[in-house]
């Protein structure tokens, strides 16, 4: 199996392909441009290619502006996303409207996710990719609309690989320490849902309202205001230790594409999204939930592109090894200074994957146990 993280600035699409001709993405979009996002699909996948599984961690433009086109370009046949709440579709709206990356495609997506991916599903195929809905971890949620509900961690039978014991496992994290504080900021203020709601349907709207929501927003959810991100774990699913098989890694010519074989990391991988991993609390929620799996995490992408605010130093503990996409150029100062200081102190191998070509990161994964 070939693991890849592709340039595609700030950021996310990871691929995994196996000998049988099974591929899974993470994440496919880039605030640096769809262009780049689209480039790196028509480079990975050949037209009309089958897609087995397109896993979305959250509903940032970021993430997700170029899944129209994957669509259009290839056959996929499965799309998990992270189920929201009602509340968590405003908060959603909202904030793309306060970034200015709101889209038709996203607007579509969170009225109606099947009839969003029907406008740009290849037109020769006869079928429309399934949609699923991750639901919260420790969550009595009820799914709507037109979804197929799944609940968090619980490992997908139906995505048989070529390795017999290989499995993804996808858990749907809502952040709720930052959403909150953000409502109770607009509700300190004067802003109630309602409100938001009607401000969102119209463009008769003054503009010092939305410069006054967007002081509160600065202030409450600094670092961006993610509503949950989908983690996703991929590797083996027996949970022994033993069972991790070390391999060889070597780093090429770093003009090109850096790839190879590790030596010492365990072969699964944690896909984190936008995870709030800050706090301690965060932190044991996310290795409590996956503690079957963690001795089998041997590659771990950094959450938010290497956001301070989304950081935990506890990434750096020397198991993993260390993925950051973000873009070269980028306004947010990512990946933040006192990141890569925490990696580099404590000698963690890492790579920092951009727009720029020489940047991708590829991994070999033997298939054979």
């Amino acid at each position: 199996m070939i693991r890849s993280f592709l340039p595609v600035g700030q950021g996310a699409f990871y691929t995994e392909q196996f000998d049988c001709g099974m591929n899974i993405v993470y994440d496919c979009g880039s605030s640096t441009g769809k262009s780049a996002v689209e480039k790196q699909i028509a480079d990975t996948f050949e037209p009309r290619e089958k897609i087995q599984a397109v896993f979305i961690s959250h509903l940032h433009e970021d993430h997700i502006n170029g899944l129209p086109f994957l669509l259009s370009y290839c056959c996929v046949e499965k799309i998990y996303l992270p189920f929201l709440t009602e509340e968590e579709i405003l908060l959603t709206r909202l904030i793309a409207h306060l970034e200015n990356t709101e889209s038709t495609f996203l607007a579509d997506l969170l009225e109606d996710p099947l009839q969003a991916v029907e406008q740009y599903t290849l037109p020769v195929d006869t079928t429309t990719p399934e949609l699923f809905s991750v639901m919260p971890v420790a969550s009595n949620l009820r799914n709507r609309g037109n979804t197929t509900a799944i609940p968090s961690g619980k490992a997908l039978a139906d995505l048989k690989t070529s390795r017999k014991n290989w499995v993804y496992v996808p858990y749907n994290f809502q952040n709720t320490r930052r959403s909150k504080a953000f409502f109770r900021g607009l509700k300190k203020n004067g802003y109630d849902k309602k409100t938001l709601q009607s401000y969102l349907e119209t463009s008769d709207i003054f503009s010092y309202d939305w410069n006054d929501i967007r002081k509160i927003y600065q202030t409450y959810a600094p670092g961006s205001l993610n509503s949950n991100s989908l983690v996703v774990y991929s590797g083996p699913q027996i949970p022994d230790a033993k069972m991790v098989r070390p391999y060889d890694f070597f780093l090429p010519d770093l003009t090109s594409p850096q790839s190879g074989r590790r030596n010492a990391y365990p072969d699964g991988c944690l896909f984190l999204g936008d995870y709030d991993a800050r706090t301690e609390d965060s932190w044991k929620e996310l290795t409590d939930y996956l503690s079957d799996y963690m001795p089998s995490v041997g590659t771990v992408q950094v959450p938010h592109h290497g956001s301070k605010h989304n950081y935990n130093e506890a990434l750096s503990c020397g198991q993993f090894l260390l993925i950051i996409s973000a873009g070269y150029q980028n306004k947010y100062r990512h990946p933040h200074a006192k990141v890569l200081k925490d990696m580099l102190m404590k000698k963690v191998l890492h790579f920092w994957v951009t727009e720029q070509v020489g940047s991708m990161v590829q991994f070999q994964i033997d298939e054979e146990v």
